[in-house]
Formats: structure tokens, C-alpha cells, sequence
């Protein structure tokens, strides 16, 4: 088994890797793409968000069952005005430059993000939490008492803080935007040894963390874009993890005594985005939406990309809340090419491209490349057809709505109804589809407020119904994660594509 144990400084080549001498406590994975921030409040994705997990806590955590559990905060309880939680915090907890975690550091980071929204800037992974919680202030009961209090009644508190980083305050008030971008302090167990941009970034254990202490020694993340690459690297000991493997390259893997695939069908909805306001003028007709959707042949992408292993989406929301009685779009051509002209385009219409991130999720590419073709049949064409970016410029795209009509995305199921209820909202960040349908808007603000669990599903199936008719996206699939694990590394994904490493060990190690 090849692991690297040296430290390159400086710019590096993923090449150097392969030269360093071996440890048996360095745990190294590949990602086709790099973290592009240190900041947390300007990450997005679940690679990203769930790299600073290591390093940033929250107060409360989901564990491995998707329960939530103490983390920061040991206890917490609601009082009896419905609209105050009082949390009690963990002691003797410190962050890394050697600041006390207390309440001060909690009101301080929550104060924080709600002040970064209400200035219109990036929240990292508390971009959904944090206008489903309704915080509106935190009060300091004692050094390790505080108390939250929300615009409405919020039974899911617990569950929204599992969103919001707490952050050292004696770096945080004062660091400038690209001082944040380099350094990351927070009470996790591992800091931040040494990063190098589009190589590799490397955590090291924090000697004086709160908790049970992490088994590796050492983490490594290195970027490696192509899969044939990460698969070499993984056959020859470079890397123990690989994330994402396309499901054509299993079939290498399966029988190698080396390696093992693991999989487990998570929460990630992949689909087309649709513009449906201040976009391209055909895609604000709901006809026009579902007719793309009734264009594809779900079943020979399948075939093609995924070798029949994938099932077409239907429902919005994530299990528990999954509506399981609606059915996919069926693929029919005479019908969607009814609609097109039932809207005023018989002969279709053109975009100016379908976009795409390359490499960022499962065959990405691949999958616009399909999906344009087959719109093609309907007479929809692009352009400048399908267009690929890298990530991190995609990313900034995504979040600035500078998107043509049609855009691959990968949207992460957060498994609670509330937060991927979200993301059709008009008034939440992650509606890149921009939709506003007035029936969804009531019930969202009821389901703020409904602490029933029975009317809250009630509604959440209404809602995915809605979502279906309105069709702001082309219904695709419900990825299945598929990982290549050493056989020496024990380790198991969770269903939320989470990576955590605190608990890997090497076979034989102690867990």
C-alpha cells in the first residue's frame, strides 16, 4: 500500500504524491474537483460542506441514521412561549487558535449569517437553514447557556442549527473576505496543515479537541479530474477513497482484491434546470416545461450512462416525505410535441445552449449531451449546444442565476421536508429555477408555522404535486453513490454524501 507521508511545499503536482515515502496513518481521497474556499460562508456544495465538518461544528449533528444528535450544545429544550429554545452548551471546548467556545461565540456566529443575508451575501451551507428558521436573536443566558428565539413557532430548530457553522469570533469580526478564503478556525477535530490550489489540501489532527480523537493522523483530499486516474491511483494504493465512481467504471473494480465499490441510493436529485421567469420566453410556458419533460427516453440514458442501474424521479422530496404514488413523465413524443404547439411552437423553438459542469457530478457531461439530443426530436436546439464549465465557475454562475433556459443540476436532499421544500420558494436563494406558483407560496408559510407532523406531510405531498405540474425542472434521477474503498480502510458512506472521516481506520486499527 503506496501512501504519501510527505508534505509538499509550494506549488505541487498530484505526480509528487506517488514519490512520498508511506505512513500508515495518512488517509488520502480523491475528488475530481478541488474545495474552491476556505471560507464556510461561501462553499455550496456537499463536497465542500461536508470537507469543513471536519474542521467547523455546528451545535447539533446528523448522524449516520440522519438523527439528530448533541454536538456543540449537549441539551436543548423549548420554553413555553413556543418561539424560545434554550440550549445548553458543551464545556471545556476550545477553538483552534485557542480561543473558548461559549455563548458569546454562538450569538456571535449566528448574528453573523443572518446579518451576511440580510446584505444579499453568500451563507455557505446555512443558505437554506437560515430563512426556514426565522432566528431573530440569540440571547446569552451564561458562559454556556443561550437562548434562540424565531419569528414562529419552529419545531425543527434543532434541526436547522445542524446548518449553521459556529466560528471563532476572534478571527471571524475581523477577517477580510480573502483572509477567510485561506484559513478556517473552528472546534473540529482536525486544522488545516497545508493547502495546495487544484493539488491536494491536508488536515492534521487538533491535539486539544473536545472530543474522542479522530484515528487518522492525517487526511489528504487531492484533486484528480479524470476517473481513469483516480481508479490507477485507487488499484495502486495513491488513494483509498474514491467519491462518484461513473457505474461503467465499476465493473473494473469488482473484481479487484485491492479495492471494494460501495453504494448506497442517497438524497441527490439530478435533473435539468428550468429558467421558468426572466429567461428565455418558451420556458415560461408550463406546457412548454412539461413537454421537454415528456421528450425524454429516460430508459435508454439509463441504459447508455447508468447500465439500467437508475430509476426516473417522480417525487420531489427526499424519504420520509417522498409523495410515492406519483408517477414519472412517461416518455412520449406525440404528446410533448402536442404541447409545444398547443403553446405556439409547432416547429419548436432554439436556446442558446444547455449547460453543464464537467466532471462535478456522476457522467454530468454526458448526461446534458443526451438530454440535448433527445430535445432535439421536439425541435428544441441550442445554439452553442451543450456547454461545459469547470466547477467553481459554474458554481458562481449557479448562484448568480447566469444560466441559459437549461442547466444540468444536482440538487442535495437534505432529508427534511422544510429545507428541500425550499428550494421552490420565490423567496429562498436556492430556487435557480425561479419558480412562484401562489398555492406552493401558502403553503410554504404554513408549513413554517404547522407543528402538527401529520399536516406537515399533508402538505408536503401537495407540494410535490405542484412541483410535478409546474415542472421547473426536467425529471431525471435519484443518484445512487457508488464509492471505490481500499480493502484496507474500513469505512461506509452515509446517504447524504457526506464524508466524514473522524471514525476511518486502516483494518487492524482500533475505532
Amino acid at each position: 500500500m503506496r501512501i504519501p507521508a510527505c508534505i509538499v511545499l509550494g506549488v505541487a503536482l498530484i505526480s509528487t504524491f506517488a514519490a512520498c515515502e508511506q505512513e500508515s496513518d495518512s488517509l488520502v481521497v480523491a475528488n475530481a474537483t478541488d474545495v474552491s474556499t476556505l471560507d464556510p460562508y461561501a462553499m455550496f456544495s456537499r463536497h465542500e460542506v461536508s470537507f469543513a465538518d471536519h474542521v467547523i461544528q455546528t451545535l447539533t449533528f446528523l448522524d449516520k441514521e440522519m438523527d439528530i444528535v448533541p454536538w456543540l450544545a449537549t441539551e436543548w429544550r423549548r420554553l413555553e412561549d413556543s418561539l424560545t429554545w434554550e440550549f445548553r452548551l458543551r464545556e471545556g471546548v476550545q477553538f483552534h487558535n485557542g480561543e473558548p467556545f461559549e455563548a458569546e461565540a454562538v450569538k456571535f456566529s449566528i448574528d453573523l449569517v443572518y446579518q451576511r443575508n440580510a446584505e444579499g451575501k453568500t451563507l455557505g451551507g446555512a443558505t437554506v437553514a437560515v430563512p426556514s428558521a426565522e432566528i431573530t436573536h440569540v440571547d446569552v443566558v451564561d458562559a454556556h447557556t443561550v437562548r434562540i428565539t424565531t419569528a414562529n413557532p419552529k419545531a425543527l430548530l434543532p434541526f436547522y442549527l445542524t446548518q449553521l457553522p459556529i466560528v471563532s469570533p476572534g478571527f471571524y469580526a475581523h477577517a477580510s473576505d480573502a483572509e477567510r478564503a485561506v484559513h478556517m478556525v473552528g472546534t473540529g477535530p482536525y486544522v488545516i496543515s497545508e493547502r495546495v490550489r487544484d493539488s491536494h489540501t491536508t488536515l492534521t489532527k487538533f491535539p486539544d479537541y473536545w472530543g474522542e480523537a479522530p484515528i487518522m493522523e492525517r487526511i489528504t483530499f487531492r484533486v484528480i479530474p479524470e476517473v481513469s486516474t483516480q481508479i490507477a491511483e485507487l488499484e495502486t494504493g495513491g488513494v483509498h477513497i474514491v467519491p462518484g465512481l461513473p457505474f461503467d467504471q465499476t465493473r473494473v473494480l469488482l473484481g479487484s482484491s485491492d479495492v471494494r465499490i460501495e453504494t448506497i441510493e442517497g438524497g441527490r436529485r439530478v435533473l435539468i434546470g428550468i429558467t421558468t421567469q426572466n429567461g428565455p420566453a418558451p420556458l415560461a410556458d408550463k406546457r412548454v416545461r412539461q413537454a421537454l419533460n415528456y421528450a425524454i427516453d429516460f430508459d435508454a440514458i439509463n441504459e447508455g450512462l447508468f447500465g439500467g442501474r437508475a430509476r426516473r424521479m417522480s417525487y420531489v422530496f427526499n424519504p420520509p416525505n417522498a409523495h410515492k404514488n406519483l408517477k414519472p413523465y412517461p416518455f412520449d413524443l406525440e404528446k410533448a410535441k402536442a404541447l409545444l404547439a398547443e403553446a405556439g411552437y409547432p416547429n419548436g423553438f432554439e436556446l442558446i445552449s444547455l449547460d453543464t459542469p464537467i466532471g462535478r457530478w456522476v457522467q454530468d457531461y454526458e448526461l446534458a449531451q443526451a438530454v440535448a439530443a433527445q430535445l432535439g426530436e421536439i425541435g428544441v436546439s441550442f445554439t452553442e449546444g451543450v456547454r461545459s464549465f469547470e466547477w467553481g465557475n459554474y458554481r458562481a454562475k449557479l448562484l448568480s442565476y447566469n444560466l441559459p433556459g437549461l442547466f444540468v443540476q444536482a440538487s442535495g436532499g437534505e432529508f427534511e421536508l422544510a429545507l428541500e421544500a425550499a428550494d421552490f420558494t420565490i423567496t429562498s436563494p436556492g430556487n435557480f429555477y425561479r419558480m412562484e406558483n401562489a398555492e406552493y407560496e401558502v403553503l410554504w408559510k404554513e408549513l413554517q408555522r404547522e407543528l402538527d407532523l401529520d399536516r406537515r406531510r399533508e402538505i408536503g405531498l401537495r407540494m410535490q404535486e405542484i412541483v410535478l405540474e409546474e415542472a421547473p425542472w426536467i425529471f431525471l434521477y435519484i443518484q445512487l453513490d457508488t464509492y471505490g474503498v481500499s480493502r484496507s480502510v474500513e469505512w461506509t458512506p452515509r446517504m447524504d454524501e457526506m464524508i466524514h472521516l473522524w471514525d476511518a481506520a486502516f483494518t487492524g486499527q482500533q475505532q
